[in-house]
């Protein structure tokens, strides 16, 4: 047994004892199974996934999950897959979705019920206001949110940074900081940025988090609003910083995974990766899993300090389950807080619920859970949460569109980007 599936066990030993006991003055639970797809396929994600499904049917045990998993950083094609069964009236019960414009894509799309049954005062009162806004369309939820992963993070190897003679990175680091020390790399015949090329997520997050440190708080308040200059010198600017960054990257890795990446980050093959914080789990038990102790270390992403970019990851319930009382109930399962805990101590996040116990977790995550509820949280593009989906889709394509072409037009970027947009969207990739 691995150490990720060594700890969710301990972990639901504790958790399913007290779920038993509140389960025992309910009402009836369900019996039935439930399919629920997802897009949680690494390591330390199938575990959590694992996780919350074995929290579920401790609570109610005449019940079954079908899990289907499907691969694919950030969903991008379980969302296909969902467009799929979607289109022939074969919706699974319950699926995995990010949270702000996806949710809000998925109601006008008429897929997904309304779950606000489940959001008591109990609840909503312990959830930090940007996360119930982000599953709130209206005056109603129609997502359960889990945890919070920090997309704005930058993470590193120190063994490979001290062999190299490179100081590791810390409160002031910046952009110029970064970029000379990714050509000592270089000099020295070490990959000095690791990219998992294959999902669009990583290429696309990181010029995100290059565009954040660009445009600053004032330049994301455009964003989301719908406010900002797409043709303007800034994007010009972060498109030109991007590209020097994707200059120190192996080509190779640009058919690698985020995941392959990360265990490329902990194998010391590289200096730098960056990611949302759950390959900062992933690089850790990776390296950790071989020497005992985690060589991978992480700072916020250089010059966006004092923000959280935000990564919701929610579960939505179809508008066509045939079995709604046991959707319900999964759904009901992810909103409890010992639950929360339980996900995030193997997957590396941060429990969205304020009452949730974070003294287990990580000094990392720990750091992160009071990050969240003091600092400037902004929503994440790469990840679907700003305006639509169909934004989410035109960023990748334009950031696609300057790898290929190397094309640093901010006229280009924004033509492609509002093109997309225009387009518009029923739904994730529908």
């Amino acid at each position: 047994m691995t150490s990720l599936r060594r700890r969710a066990a301990a972990l639901l030993a504790a958790v399913s004892t007290a779920l038993a006991l509140t389960a025992c003055g309910g009402s009836s639970a369900p019996s039935g199974s439930i399919e629920v797809l997802s897009w949680w396929t690494s390591a330390s994600e199938s575990v959590a996934l694992d996780t919350l499904v074995n929290a579920y049917q401790e609570r109610n045990s005449d019940a079954s999950v079908d899990q289907l998993a499907v691969v694919g950083g950030a969903g991008s094609q379980a969302h296909v897959t969902l467009a799929q069964r979607l289109a022939r009236g074969d919706a699974p019960d319950v699926w995995q979705s990010l949270s702000a414009g996806n949710v809000t894509a998925w109601r006008e799309a008429g897929a997904v019920e309304d779950v606000s049954s489940l959001f008591t005062d109990e609840v909503t009162s312990q959830l930090p206001e940007e996360v119930l806004a982000s599953v709130t369309v209206g005056n109603s939820q129609y997502a359960a949110p889990l945890s919070v992963h920090r997309a704005n993070i930058l993470m590193f190897n120190r063994d490979v940074l001290q062999d190299a003679g490179i100081d590791e990175p810390g409160t002031g680091y910046s952009l110029d900081d970064l970029l000379a020390d990714l050509g000592t790399l270089e000099e020295q015949g070490t990959t000095p940025l690791c990219i998992g090329g294959a999902d669009s997520i990583t290429t696309a997050g990181l010029f995100e988090s290059v565009l954040l440190a660009t445009v600053g708080e004032e330049g994301w308040a455009q964003i989301e609003a719908d406010r900002f200059d797409w043709s303007g010198p800034q994007v010009t600017e972060a498109l030109k910083t991007f590209g020097q960054l994707m200059d120190y990257t192996d080509p190779a890795d640009a058919d690698r995974t985020w995941d392959e990446a990360a265990g490329r980050l902990a194998d010391g093959q590289c200096g730098f990766y960056q990611m949302n914080d759950g390959a900062l789990t992933e690089s850790e038990a990776l390296a950790g899993s071989t020497t005992g102790q985690s060589p991978v270390s992480s700072v916020t992403f250089p010059g966006t300090e004092g923000t959280f970019l935000i990564v919701v990851d929610t579960f939505v319930r179809s508008s066509a389950s045939a079995d709604g009382e046991g959707a319900d109930a999964f759904l009901a399962t992810v909103l409890d807080p010992q639950v929360q805990t339980a996900v995030c101590e193997v997957k590396g996040c941060v429990p969205v619920r304020n009452d949730a116990d974070v003294t287990t977790l990580t000094p990392y995550q720990q750091q992160a859970a009071a990050d969240l509820r003091s600092q400037t949280v902004l929503n994440a593009i790469s990840y679907g949460e700003v305006i639509s989906p169909a934004m989410q889709d035109g960023f990748f394509k334009a950031v696609k569109n300057y790898l290929s072409t190397g094309d640093a037009s901010a006229s280009t970027f924004a033509r492609i980007l509002t093109e997309r947009i225009n387009e518009g969207a029923a739904g994730p990739n529908l």
